[in-house]
């Protein structure tokens, strides 16, 4: 007689170990092998066992890791499906002094712009560039603080997250197109998406509106000056009431209008992003919120929205309105950003009572700082 010995095969053992893992959390129903291989793809069927949906994901994301793989929890057709993906997060977050060099040269961008703004001539008198501080102070604070509140918040919840990229650009009206931060993969629950998400324009506006009311105080109501080009910026809902505070009348009408001062308009330019950072689409802070919020009904959200862009926009141009055009580029880009907001690795635990309250005053403020008709350039 011969004894037969079979070993078991890689795949076979990862599988048994997949399972040890996944059955401390989950009452397994069925699974299936997406794709096979020593380090297999896997997708188990059934319903989690913990009634703390969160700290089960916990759980079972600490044990994959160990394995080497990384957890997908969804909800579908009434079944709790965890996908286990071969792979971990990549945690390098980019080098310091890439930030660093780009924070310079902002500034130096900003500094520029801020100082042309106030009739100044840096390239002919570098000591001009102090006269843009105000400006550029007023604005990359702003920027700053939105952009370390994502930061912060993000590195609390272990999210391979950069420090901030800030984006020079020295022939624009404000000297720079923002800041961003970079993350490496998907946010890990929708909790952690909405805080990342809801932490940047609250940091952001908690330093922008007391500077604007700071920076309407220094300005002054003068007549328009009709007889010759110049910018004028537009009213969100909140500048406008301000503006009615401090000067106790609508502004512009009768012929007047505030000649901002520039820490009032670095303010204003800091509502506009923040304004922008808000738009319900993809992975901009408001694509974050909504999808929080709503999951994948967040991606019609978007899609509205951007069909919307290009209608007031396309309105406006035929109005003769070239702020319309405005509204065009945020359209295009929405686009390019995509509808798609991509689901947190755990899409399952929704949000909890105070954060949806939380996001739906965010709603509300997102439509007091709008400006429907922002920077419009008035012709004689």
């Amino acid at each position: 007689m011969q004894n037969l010995y079979y070993e078991p095969s890689v795949e076979s053992l990862k599988l048994r170990k997949l399972q040890d893992a996944v059955s401390t959390v989950m009452s397994v129903e069925s699974f299936t092998i997406l794709q096979g291989g020593d380090q297999p793809l896997v997708q188990f069927s059934g319903a989690l066992i913990a009634s703390d949906q969160d700290a089960a994901f916990d759980k079972v994301s600490a044990r994959l890791e160990n394995l080497g793989y990384t957890p997908l929890l969804y909800e579908k057709d009434g079944q709790h499906i965890l996908q286990v993906v071969p792979g971990i997060q990549d945690t390098r977050t980019g080098k310091p002094w890439v930030n660093l060099v780009l924070f310079i040269l902002t500034l130096l961008s900003v500094l520029f712009i801020g100082a042309l703004n106030e009739g100044g001539n840096p390239l002919a008198n570098l000591g001009d560039l102090w006269i843009g501080l105000p400006f550029a102070g007023t604005l990359l604070s702003i920027l700053t603080a939105h952009e370390l509140s994502h930061y912060f918040v993000g590195r609390r919840y272990g999210s391979p997250v950069s420090l901030p990229y800030f984006i020079p650009l020295p022939l624009s009206i404000f000297g720079t197109m923002g800041a961003l931060i970079v993350q490496r993969g998907p946010m890990r629950s929708r909790k952690a998406l909405f805080d990342i998400g809801i932490a940047g324009p609250l940091g952001g506006l908690v330093l922008a509106i007391p500077l604007l009311i700071i920076g309407l105080s220094l300005s002054e109501v003068q007549p328009l000056p009709l007889d010759q080009s110049f910018f004028m910026e537009g009213n969100s809902l909140l500048y406008f009431l301000i503006k009615l505070l401090i000067f106790g009348q609508p502004l512009p009408a009768n012929g007047l209008d505030v000649f901002l001062h520039p820490i009032a308009f670095a303010a204003w330019a800091g509502l506009l992003v923040t304004a922008l950072n808000l738009f319900p689409i993809g992975q901009f802070d408001g694509g974050h919120i909504t999808y929080a919020m709503w999951g994948r009904k967040a991606w019609t959200v978007a899609r509205i929205f951007v069909m919307l862009s290009f209608l007031w926009g396309g309105l406006l141009l035929l109005q003769g309105n070239n702020a319309g055009g405005t509204w065009i580029i945020w359209g295009i880009l929405g686009s390019f950003m995509g509808a798609r907001h991509p689901p947190p690795l755990n899409d399952l635990t929704t949000l909890d009572a105070k954060r949806t309250a939380l996001g739906w005053l965010t709603v509300l403020l997102f439509l007091t700082i709008l400006v429907p008709i922002p920077l419009r350039i008035i012709a004689p």
